[in-house]
């Protein structure tokens, strides 16, 4: 309702109350597999080759998955903290980053 209200096109607008949380779980799972292939073409090699790499993008697609599953589409603070929460997802995804570079290093 706020989205609408500011002119926002949102997800839940476009995809309504049925059908957001199953495209945003398509998108997340779309997100991990686009990590998954990043960290294999920079040279990162196989899952047990770096696994803070691979572990660490796939705790930041669980997180993401605790979002879509958790938020409550009709509650502004549900949706607003899991909004936040966001940054999270950005910190998991650097900090694996990090981590596998380490491991190359290593």
């Amino acid at each position: 309702a706020d989205d609408a209200k500011l002119g926002l096109k949102s997800t839940a607008l476009t995809f309504g109350e049925e059908g957001t949380k199953p495209v945003l779980t398509a998108l997340t799972g779309a997100a991990w597999g686009c990590w998954m292939l990043a960290g294999y073409n920079v040279g990162f090699g196989d899952v047990l080759d770096a696994p803070l790499y691979y572990g660490g993008v796939s705790a930041a697609a669980a997180h993401l998955l605790w979002q879509v599953h958790t938020a409550d589409l009709n509650n502004v603070e549900n949706l607003a903290h899991r909004f936040r929460s966001n940054n999270v997802v950005g910190w998991m995804v650097f900090a694996s980053c990090v981590g596998g570079n380490l491991m190359m290093i290593i």
